[in-house]
């Protein structure tokens, strides 16, 4: 009997245990280079690589799919989704390419670029965890940017976020404070803390859907956040499964605003998305940590996007050289739905930063 009472009390323990890690914020800012230094990983890139290349090999098993668009000063696209990469670059792009040469890239795990896992990763839950968020979260995607600012041989980086890619571009910039430029965020995903308030995604697609809509979102969570289950799957199913939300949030738009279209994407990020929900866990406050950023901050926020301005401000808030600027005629995509204005609005900015 004591036996048999020991064990239960060991196994409520490692459930408790599994559900706070699990709570837990994966990612800890500050600890990019001696994460990757335990791991026996290392930020420079595989010398004499031409910048305009397809693929950028930013490790000896990682490459990235690159596009560039337009000459003149660098300007580094970092996608949202998360792990929803651009099918082509801009519409916006253009309109900007006679002084400044934009790179898009998809992020590692998604799109074309090389995907870590294929197959479910072996061992226990807690370790599967441990190992999709390592190669995958937002720690290695801050990695990949410095590792991009290396192969393109700028001393500082001027970064384009969109969505959740606002958030990674933010993070990298006050790991590295000393290595950037500027920082333009459009739609920035209101992630700086956790639980997001009215800022949240999901809630404010929910609002928007009709009865089934809301029972197909509700169904659709429940199978994402399930992460002992969805460690077992495949990346291919993973990838199909994370796709699904794309219809559920075309839907919201056209309910809200009459917007249908959502700008078409690569190959959704299967254990991309789940590494990166790892990374940010249930609740985090980076607040304090984003004060190191020191580049000037331009923060575009559409006036029609599902996602209310106070969220977005609250992301202006915790940037100390941010400020916002509101377009009245666009969504959640001011480059695809508003180019001209975009453009216009960038290229001031950052004229106004290189004087």
């Amino acid at each position: 009997m004591a036996v048999a009472l020991g064990a239960l009390i060991l196994l409520v323990g490692a459930a408790l245990g599994a559900w706070w890690w699990m709570g837990r914020a994966l990612f800890q800012p500050g600890t990019v280079e001696s994460v990757l230094a335990a791991r026996g990983e290392r930020l420079e890139v595989p010398a004499g690589q031409p910048t305009d290349a397809p693929f950028w090999q930013v490790t000896p098993d990682i490459r990235l799919r690159h596009r560039a668009v337009g000459q003149g000063r660098n300007v580094v696209v970092v996608h949202g989704g998360p792990g929803l990469p651009p099918v082509e670059p801009w519409r916006a792009a253009p309109l900007m390419s006679d002084t400044l040469r934009w790179h898009f890239y998809d992020q590692r795990g998604c799109g074309e670029s090389s995907r870590p896992f294929t197959s479910a990763p072996t061992g226990g839950t807690w370790q599967a965890m441990q190992d999709v968020e390592a190669r995958l979260g937002l720690g290695a995607q801050v990695a990949d940017l410095e590792r991009i600012r290396r192969l393109l041989g700028e001393e500082r980086l001027t970064l384009v976020g969109h969505s959740f890619g606002a958030l990674v571009a933010a993070l990298y910039a006050a790991e590295w404070p000393e290595r950037v430029e500027a920082l333009v965020l459009i739609a920035p995903a209101p992630l700086v803390t956790m639980p997001a308030g009215d800022g949240d995604l999901f809630t404010q697609v929910r609002a928007r859907l009709d009865a089934p809509g809301q029972q197909a979102l509700t169904e659709w969570m429940k199978r994402t956040f399930d992460f002992p289950a969805r460690l077992k799957d495949d990346e291919a199913r993973l990838s199909e499964h994370f796709a699904r939300f794309g219809p559920l949030y075309a839907q919201a738009m056209q309910r809200d605003h009459g917007q249908a279209r959502v700008p078409g994407s690569g190959a959704a990020g299967g254990f991309l998305s789940l590494g990166l929900y790892l990374s940010l866990g249930r609740t985090h406050d980076w607040r304090e940590w984003l004060g190191r950023v020191r580049a000037p901050t331009l923060v575009i926020h559409g006036a029609k996007d599902l996602q209310p301005r106070s969220a977005t401000q609250r992301v202006v808030e915790a940037l100390p050289h941010a400020r916002l600027v509101e377009l009245a005629g666009s969504g959640h995509f001011p480059f695809e739905e508003q180019p001209e204005d975009f453009a216009a609005t960038v290229r001031a900015f950052l004229t106004e930063v290189e004087r």
